[in-house]
């Protein structure tokens, strides 16, 4: 079987919670932290990680914070260009949310919506989305709050993320009308956030680590 996602909302220290994920052996793992100029900077922070579904439960076992956990559906209709090392903060600002659909739709017609018509829309906009990440829950692991997905708008710079809104309000007003159709508005969560990823492909991070070891002695 090949690889899942999984997303963890978890508190704790931000210091601590980012030395956990990026020490875990997975070959991807993302860490989204509130930005500490945001109201909601002691929220949790919002992880992914790719993985094994057995080793990713696990994980999920033995999470060392307060968390919530789900396994999801994974689809990335904006993709950006990365050119910044693993481990090391993405440039710009990622909002995060938690959704809920419409109280009278089901899953699977909050699922053709979301990942069809909204897509299309929330691709139009003037401003555009840098990395747009959309996470179908198909899984609860723990408590939570019967969330159906989450979604990740990363924009490029801060500017860009406050222009998309305020400087194109007719954009915005059919945005949130779409939104209207599949999604409960008044449920949904969202978080400003960095993002910093981790991940290796072969052995690129033993030889990192091995070069840092050898330049510490």
């Amino acid at each position: 079987m090949g690889d899942v996602k999984g997303i963890v909302l978890s508190q704790g220290p931000t210091a601590a919670l980012s030395g956990h994920v990026a020490g875990l052996d997975l070959v991807r793992r993302a860490l989204s932290s509130p930005l500490p100029t945001e109201a909601a900077e002691d929220g949790p922070a919002f992880v992914e990680l790719w993985g094994a579904e057995a080793t990713l439960r696990s994980l999920v076992a033995s999470w060392p914070f307060d968390a919530r956990a789900w396994l999801v559906r994974e689809h990335t209709p904006m993709v950006y260009a990365r050119t910044w090392p693993s481990g090391s903060p993405s440039p710009g600002v990622r909002m995060v949310s938690a959704l809920h659909r419409h109280p009278e739709i089901t899953r699977a017609a909050f699922e053709a919506h979301w990942l069809g018509p909204h897509t299309r829309v929330a691709k139009s906009y003037t401003v555009p989305v840098w990395h747009y990440n959309q996470n179908v829950v198909v899984e609860a692991l723990t408590e939570h709050d019967g969330e159906d997905g989450f979604v990740g708008m990363h924009f490029e710079t801060r500017a860009q993320f406050e222009a998309r809104w305020a400087d194109y309000p007719e954009e915005a007003a059919r945005g949130a009308e779409d939104a209207a159709r599949f999604m409960d508005g008044s449920r949904s969560v969202s978080l400003l956030t960095q993002e910093t990823v981790w991940e290796r492909t072969g052995n690129d991070e033993k030889e990192v680590a091995e070069e840092s070891v050898a330049g510490d002695t």
